[in-house]
Order: structure tokens, then C-alpha cells, then sequence
């Protein structure tokens, strides 16, 4: 809202061409949600530490080594550095070599001693003791001076690709947090088929000396597992582009449409702009009226299913189809762009980005952004107008494809119904303490009654439900937590479970079989056809599944099959003879065994 009402949103569009602006929009956003000052936007127009740190290299290097800067710029730069806040100040000693702020004065006398160029040696360390306490003195007047803006839109971030289920997120915040700059962790969901491991993301302050912090961490084992962290490199393209044909009118409104509806279902999701009808049924006005964001939006949603506007436009398509047959080509169309709907698509669509992290071009959401490194980091633009020109069925598959890709966003299922529940197995807590109770009643004989539990003998079974009730509580405890954690886990739609394994589609009529267009057979894992039975390890020359001598006797005959397609109908073919391929079988078999006569 801040960023709507200050008028970032109006000079910029998501297009390719203004890339630039848009991750101005997007680090403005993250520095509001760190907690960023309007002083600290300014960030955004000041040339980053590193480009000035390369600048002043560039500048020494070409004064060069025999002549002396003058020596009043750099105290007026250190003293600016030594009065902006922790997080910047953090952030000039990573840039000078990982130096903590602490060490700034050491930071000086390295200054000194570079532009003096072996005129003198190094004072004492008293000495730079005292230059420290005069240094503090000369900076008390000049406290008043503006304050560098933090950047805190950037981050630097560790990357630990194995983080075993053991370990908790709690454990790795404990460990992490005695290093400086440290600010928070995300772990990935677990991942079934790498023995339910996690990838974690561990964030620091910009400041940090990172790699130290990397090196740090190399050899620490946390519950008998190694972190192995790397440094996690910056988004290299932050600003990616598709398909131009989304600049067409047609398409605009069915985005706009599409967005409008989306902001709807997640705004009712996340009970955002709903405090006034809470429990009650919003229409789709009243939710547009609550959300500033689709202030006036109505007006082109009424235009988008206006019935009289589809049936006008029906019948024109219609007779420039028909006319477009008659002359026996194609109707194509020019891509046209309509600027006014292209600045309120935008806006819907930096709101889906910032809010909900919800990349609309890209159909998909970025779970856990709010704890991963780069908060809005990348994001999916509309590519240049398409040069050609395109066909309405284009636009209409276009729509069609980008709907259903769409559509998982509309109906994220965090839990299943109870109905679906009862279907997969829910289980009711009550019946499965009755089965426990009735699983620890054991019968020895006529009016005796066993508790395995407690070894205890009772006369009847009635006896022996009420001691259990009574004296192993805990166990009760422990049958109705196991339930619960059961139904829970039934109740997760996103539980974790095997891979399906789609099974091979089967053998059209014209696969099996050589014909003359296909000089090989398809094959699969080894050479054998899809869907084919290998033969046994024992056989060199077949097996049991197929008839001895088929061939007139071992590989001898090999090489008079090759080339013939068509295949012997009625008979079932040895697959290591049918693949046709010129080159010799290389038999490793020891040279005293019997021939492949023998075995059969």
C-alpha cells in the first residue's frame, strides 16, 4: 500500500525493457518489510559499496603509485562510514576485507600507510591507541551528518544441501546465531526419495565476511551429521521474460480477469481486507471495495463477461472466419497492446508478487519467501511483441494452457475432507482405545481374567477394563496421541509418500514387429524391446521361455538375421538376436565350460 500510494507503482511496467525499474520496485518492497525507513530507500539511488569500493580502486590505480591523493577525502569517507549504524557499518568492513567494525581505526592506519607509500615506518601501538581516543573526539561535532541508508535488501546466505530429518530448525538457529550477522534460516520441505533430507538456507546481515563464516562451520557435526555449507551465489537474472503474445488486448483482459480472481481466493485465504463481513458471504464488489489494490477493477471484469460485448464479438469473429475461408487463408491478427489495461494488470500482478509470492507468469508460488535469502528475488515479465503475426486459435490456446497451469493456485488443499478421510482409513480414538482395552484382556480359564500389563487376575472382563482405565492411564495416553498424529498425517495433503511409478504404455500394433522404415527395433534398458521378458542369467543361448535350437543352434547364426525385418509370426524371437546390431557379442565365460548345446 505504501509502495501504491507513493506512486512506485505508476512509472514502472513488467515488461523486459524496464527490468531495472522493476527490481527497484521489488528490493523497495523488501526494505519496507525489514523494517526500512523512507531514508533507507534512498539506498536504491546510491551506487552499491562494492561499485564505489571498485571506483576507488580504479581511481588509485590511475593516479598511480608516484604522486599522493589528497589525504582530507579519506578521513571525510571513514568518518562517514564510522557514523552510519550497525548494519552498514558491518557492511564497509566486509568490503574491505571482512574487517569488523571494532577494527576501524586499524582500518585507518592501513589507509595511511598507502598513501605515505614506504615514507615511514608503523608508529607504535600506543600511539594508535591515541590516535583512536582523538579520532573519537574530532567525530563528537560532526554526529549531525546525514546517516548512510541501510541496505537491507541484500543479503548473503550459506547453502547446506543435506540436513537429516533428525535435526530440528530450533538446533540450526542455536548454532547459527552465535555468528555475527546471522538473521534467520528456512528449511525445505522433506524429500522422500533422498531419505526425507532437507536443503537449509542459512541468512546473514550483508555485512558479514561470509566465507569465514562458511569456513567456520566446515568441520561442526550436528547430531552425527555434517552441515557441509557453501556460499550461496546472488540471483543472476532476477528479471525473466516469456512469451510476447501476453502483450495482445485479448490476453490482457483474460490476465486481468484471471489476477482478480486469484487476489479474491487468497485474500479470502489469508481473511485479508475481510474484517468487516467476516463469517459472512462476500461478493465480489465488496471484496473489491475492501482491497485498495482493485480499487475500480470491477469495471473491467463487468466488460470482461459482458454478454452483450461476447455476442458482438462472436459474430464478428464468426464472419471474419468465414471470410478468412473463403479466401482460403488463415485469419491471423496483429498483436495490439492497450496500455491503459497493461497498468492495471500490473499492479495486480506486484501485488500477487509482493504479497502472496505468487509469480503469475511463471504459475507458481514460492513457499517459505519470507525466510529464504532473497525475499521477491526473481520474477516473470512479459517478453517483446512478437514479431509475426498470430492466429486467434493461438490466443485461445494460449488462455486455454495458461488457465490450467493456473488453476493448482486456486485450490491449494492444505487438508482433505472428512469424507475423504474416512475413505483412506481415518481411525476414531474412542474404538481404538476399546481395541486396547479388549488387546489386554486375556481369558485363562472360567471366571479368570489376565491384564498383561500388570500381571494382575481378575474374575471377569469388566474388572479388567476398569483397572486399565484406572491404573495405566498413560497408556490410554499414548493409543489416543498415536491416533491423532495418525489422522494428522492421513489428513496432510502435502504428506510425504512413495513415487508413483507409472507403468509402460502398451506396444501399439505397429511396435514388436521390424518394418522396413525402422532399421532397428525399440528398445529399452539393455537392448531388450519395452515390455519384453529378458532372459535368465543362465542362458547364453535362451532359456526355458524359449524352445532349444530356434535358430539352428547358439550365436552361430547370429549374424544371418541381421538386416531382416520382418520378423517370424508365431514365434517367439530371442531379443539378443532381434537387435540387429553388426558388431560381435563379447562372451566373458570361462573357456572349460560346456558348449550351449550341453544345457539343453
Amino acid at each position: 500500500i505504501f509502495l501504491m500510494e507513493n506512486g512506485w507503482f505508476d512509472t514502472v511496467s513488467l515488461d523486459m525493457e524496464k527490468a531495472q525499474a522493476i527490481m527497484k520496485v521489488l528490493d523497495a518492497a523488501v526494505i519496507k518489510m525489514e523494517g526500512g525507513t523512507d531514508h533507507d530507500l534512498r539506498i536504491l539511488e546510491l551506487p552499491s559499496e562494492e561499485e564505489e569500493e571498485r571506483e576507488r580502486a580504479d581511481r588509485a590505480a590511475a593516479v598511480g603509485p608516484g604522486t599522493e591523493p589528497p589525504k582530507k577525502e579519506e578521513p571525510k569517507d571513514k568518518n562517514q562510514d564510522n557514523d552510519r549504524k550497525p548494519p552498514a557499518d558491518k557492511e564497509n568492513g566486509a568490503n574491505g576485507g571482512g574487517e569488523a567494525a571494532a577494527e576501524g581505526s586499524e582500518g585507518e592506519e592501513k589507509g595511511e600507510k598507502e598513501v605515505k607509500s614506504k615514507e615511514v615506518a608503523p608508529e607504535p601501538k600506543k600511539l594508535s591507541k591515541k590516535r583512536k581516543r582523538k579520532h573519537c573526539v574530532e567525530k563528537k561535532p560532526k554526529e549531525d551528518q546525514p546517516l548512510r541508508p541501510r541496505p537491507l535488501h541484500r543479503t548473503c546466505s550459506l547453502f547446506m544441501r543435506s540436513i537429516a530429518p533428525t535435526i530440528s530448525k530450533a538446533e540450526i538457529i542455536a548454532l547459527c546465531r552465535r555468528y555475527p550477522g546471522f538473521m534467520r534460516v528456512c528449511l525445505s520441505d522433506p524429500q522422500p526419495e533422498r531419505r526425507f533430507f532437507r536443503r537449509c538456507w542459512v541468512t546473514f546481515d550483508r555485512s558479514v565476511n561470509i566465507k569465514e563464516t562458511c569456513w567456520n562451520l566446515q568441520n561442526i557435526r550436528l547430531r552425527d551429521c555434517e552441515l557441509a555449507p557453501g556460499v550461496n551465489r546472488d540471483l543472476a537474472r532476477r528479471v525473466r521474460n516469456i512469451n510476447g503474445i501476453t502483450q495482445h488486448k485479448q490476453v490482457l483482459r483474460n490476465d486481468i480477469k484471471l489476477s482478480a480472481k486469484l487476489i479474491h481466493s487468497l485474500d479470502d485465504r489469508g481473511r485479508l481486507w475481510s474484517q468487516k463481513a467476516r463469517g459472512d458471504n462476500v461478493s465480489a464488489v465488496e471484496m473489491a471495495a475492501q482491497n485498495p489494490i482493485l480499487k475500480n477493477i470491477t469495471d473491467y471484469l463487468i466488460e470482461e463477461v459482458s454478454a452483450e460485448e461476447e455476442e458482438l464479438l462472436g459474430s464478428v469473429g464468426g464472419a471474419d472466419a468465414e471470410e478468412g475461408s473463403k479466401e482460403g487463408n488463415p485469419a491471423e491478427i496483429t498483436v495490439e497492446r492497450d496500455d491503459t489495461l497493461v497498468k492495471v494488470l500490473d499492479r495486480l500482478l506486484l501485488y500477487l508478487r509482493i504479497v502472496h509470492s505468487i509469480d503469475y507468469y511463471n504459475n507458481c508460488e514460492y513457499p517459505s519467501e519470507d525466510e529464504m535469502p532473497n525475499r521477491c528475488g526473481m520474477i516473470h515479465v512479459r517478453g517483446p511483441i512478437p514479431p509475426n503475426r498470430i492466429t486467434h486459435g493461438e490466443v485461445l490456446e494460449w488462455q486455454k494452457t495458461f488457465e490450467e497451469r493456473l488453476s493448482p493456485l486456486f485450490s491449494v488443499k492444505e487438508k482433505l475432507s472428512e469424507e475423504e478421510a474416512g475413505k483412506m482409513g481415518r481411525k476414531d480414538p474412542e474404538h481404538e482405545v476399546e481395541k486396547f482395552v479388549s488387546a489386554n484382556t486375556q481369558e485363562l480359564g472360567k471366571d479368570k481374567w489376565l491384564c498383561p500389563l500388570s500381571g494382575k487376575k481378575f474374575k471377569g472382563p469388566e474388572f479388567v477394563r476398569k483397572h486399565i482405565l484406572n491404573k495405566h492411564g498413560d497408556k490410554i495416553d499414548e493409543v489416543k496421541k498415536e491416533v491423532v498424529f495418525f489422522n494428522n498425517f492421513l489428513m496432510d495433503a502435502k504428506r510425504p509418500s512413495l513415487p508413483e511409478m507409472k507403468p509402460p504404455p502398451p506396444p501399439g500394433p505397429g511396435q514388436g514387429v521390424l518394418s522396413p522404415g525402422m532399421p532397428f527395433p525399440p528398445q529399452g534398458l539393455m537392448g531388450f524391446g519395452p515390455g519384453q521378458p529378458r532372459p535368465p542369467v543362465m542362458g547364453y543361448g535362451g532359456g526355458p521361455p524359449y524352445p532349444p535350437n530356434q535358430y539352428g543352434g547358439g550365436r552361430g547364426n547370429y549374424d544371418n538375421f541381421r538386416g531382416q525385418g520382418g520378423g517370424y509370426p508365431g514365434k517367439p524371437r530371442n531379443n539378443r538376436m532381434s537387435r540387429g546390431d553388426p558388431r560381435n557379442i563379447i562372451e566373458y565365460r570361462d573357456l572349460d565350460a560346456p558348449d550351449d548345446m550341453d544345457f539343453f
